[in-house]
């Protein structure tokens, strides 16, 4: 096989830079950290489905798609599903949560962990995955449907949140109808995200921010047909929030159920490190989306404002990061979604 590099060098970009900012060592596999019967309790499971089209990278051009469960030794209560962030490995999702991961697992919570990093948003393709994955988990271990929890870090969450939506959209879509969702510090609208991505790109502050920013500004001139101006229909259909419509868009349909969005919102930070703005900050419409469900009348709508707590697990200061979930009062929150259904 070729070697990711020489098949597609702005991806491997995207690939050394989420290594380099986690680990500090070439791209490889990480050992999961979890101790003792956690780690032995976790299984990972290969699906019949292959990736033909880069949903999960980071993994040697392997085309293989799968989902790690840990599952407790006692009845399970629920489920919490975690999704990845754009690059980043299945088993680092583990490392990065592991206290809440065992919380959750030493309060009877099943944990899934699917393989997928870097769709652009919940097209075809990329829903296809999630309902085969959570199909096979379902069949195997039969958790109670009516107490699924999902959340995921930046475009994890993006995937949380509109996977969501679908659900109470049209359930017939989705394979779960999870009963709350949380985002860690997630982008919500695309065409915001679109404009985010031309400034990176026309500033030149960082080289693989530009390279990243030109990965996903190709993925979506192909996918929606060009800019937003143009495609506004597409940027609103794929949206998690949309400022500009009614409702919030797609956000209405987080109406009627718990909504978490962590974030840290240093500016300090941002203008120093990025010379990035308020407008270019993911909290501009995370808190419009949380204010917006607030006056449709959902009171379990919250922003979680972490600041200062953002950091990399090799210790490295960046506000988007998984650390900004406090364990305790995450599964806290959790339990107390579980236990109202």
């Amino acid at each position: 096989r070729q070697s990711c590099i020489a098949k597609n060098p702005m991806k491997n970009l995207l690939i050394l830079y989420f290594v380099a900012a986690t680990m500090g060592v070439q791209a490889q596999i990480p050992q999961i950290t979890l101790n003792g019967h956690y780690l032995k309790s976790l299984k990972k499971h290969r699906l019949a489905i292959r990736d033909n089209s880069d949903l999960y990278i980071n993994d040697d051009d392997s085309t293989a798609l799968f989902y790690y469960v840990l599952v407790p030794n006692k009845q399970v209560k629920g489920l919490v599903v975690m999704l990845p962030s754009t690059g980043e490995q299945v088993e680092e999702v583990f490392n990065s949560n592991q206290k809440l991961i065992t919380l959750a697992y030493d309060k009877g919570m099943m944990t899934i962990v699917p393989s997928i990093n870097y769709n652009l948003c919940l097209e075809e393709t990329a829903l296809q995955f999630l309902n085969v994955a959570f199909s096979d988990a379902i069949e195997k271990y039969n958790p109670p449907l009516k107490k699924i929890v999902i959340g995921g870090f930046s475009l994890g969450g993006m995937n949380a949140i509109r996977y969501t939506e679908m659900a109470y959209e049209d359930s017939s879509k989705t394979i779960i109808r999870p009963i709350a969702v949380y985002g860690v510090d997630p982008p919500l609208d695309m065409a915001s995200l679109y404009y985010t991505f031309a400034r990176t790109i026309e500033k030149n502050v960082s080289s693989v921010a530009v390279q990243e920013a030109k990965s996903y500004l190709d993925k979506m001139n192909s996918l929606f047909g060009g800019n937003p101006e143009k495609y506004a229909r597409k940027y609103i259909h794929y949206s998690m929030y949309s400022r500009n419509q009614p409702k919030g868009g797609n956000a209405n349909f987080l109406k009627l159920i718990p909504v978490r969005i962590y974030s840290d919102p240093d500016i300090d930070w941002y203008l120093k490190n990025r010379q990035v703005d308020l407008y270019d900050m993911n909290a501009l419409n995370q808190t419009a989306m949380i204010n917006e469900l607030h006056q449709m009348g959902n009171d379990r709508a919250e922003f979680i404002s972490a600041l200062g707590k953002g950091y990399r697990p090799n210790g490295m200061r960046h506000p988007h990061s998984w650390s900004i979930v406090e364990p305790v009062d995450c599964i806290n929150w959790i339990m107390k979604c579980v236990n109202s259904h």
